[in-house]
């Protein structure tokens, strides 16, 4: 599982198929998780980094075929605001 400390100190931890967010290292329960979302969830494989993009935290999402999907998250409410392909 890859985790990430962001600017305001959440932690947020990668699986294959959900990023979880703790308040801090000491949580045990996370408050917030984003599964795949649906509209991804026909070409997708797997969650398999976090990345600090543009002071924005966002994680990589592996797919089938030739490209994978960089989803933007808001850290304190677990959501996605936004997404872009890549290769």
């Amino acid at each position: 599982m890859k985790d990430l400390t962001t600017q305001t100190g959440i932690i947020v931890k990668c699986s294959k198929t959900a990023i979880e967010f703790f308040q801090n290292a000491q949580s045990v329960d996370f408050f917030s998780a984003l599964e795949i979302p649906k509209e991804f969830q026909d070409i997708a494989v797997e969650f398999y980094d976090l990345i600090m993009e543009n002071d924005h935290l966002a994680a990589l999402l592996g797919c089938r075929g030739n490209y994978d999907i960089a989803i933007q998250i808001d850290e304190v409410t677990g959501t996605m605001t936004g997404w872009h392909w890549f290769k």
